[in-house]
């Protein structure tokens, strides 16, 4: 499975659904697809509100005869799943550990790079190396910031 780290200003959420909107991202999405990397990361996402539906546009109905509108929670049109988290509700305990884990596979990827440097065998740690720093970068700007908006803002993980 692959995920991508996103950053979202505000969310619309409606019942076990959210509307998809790429100008509320604070940037471009990371990606994060090595194994051992997804393995730490899916540890630390269980800690987020259970998954939600993603869908392009708000599901709303008018019933005929009424102006008043109402959601409704059909399926039509939901694209994805996401799980995501408010940073002002982020498990502390929870990031700590996920940190942890990723600077313990940081230490054992530069141990095997550092073995055989040009060998095509290191591809997968160096690839590995590469998310563990963008996610640090990441997780740094988003979750360590005193700006309100980013205090106020979202966590938003794309399942892929």
């Amino acid at each position: 499975m692959k995920y991508t780290l996103n950053f979202s200003l505000t969310l619309e959420k409606r019942n076990s659904y959210i509307v998809y909107n790429p100008e509320a991202f604070a940037e471009t999405p990371i990606s994060i697809s090595v194994p051992d990397v997804v393995k730490i990361f899916e540890h630390f996402i269980n800690t987020f509100e259970p998954p939600v539906g993603i869908t392009e546009q708000p599901a709303t109905n008018t019933i005929p005869g009424e102006e008043k509108t109402k959601d409704t929670t059909a399926l039509i049109g939901l694209s994805a799943e996401a799980y995501i988290c408010q940073v002002q509700q982020l498990n502390k305990t929870a990031l700590t550990k996920f940190c942890t884990e990723l600077t313990e596979y940081l230490q054992k990827c530069c141990s095997e790079i550092s073995k055989s440097f040009l060998s095509e065998e290191v591809n997968v740690s160096i690839s590995g190396l590469r998310e563990v720093i963008e996610i640090r970068n990441y997780l740094a700007k988003f979750t360590k910031s005193e700006k309100k908006a980013y205090q106020n803002g979202y966590l938003y993980i794309m399942v892929v």
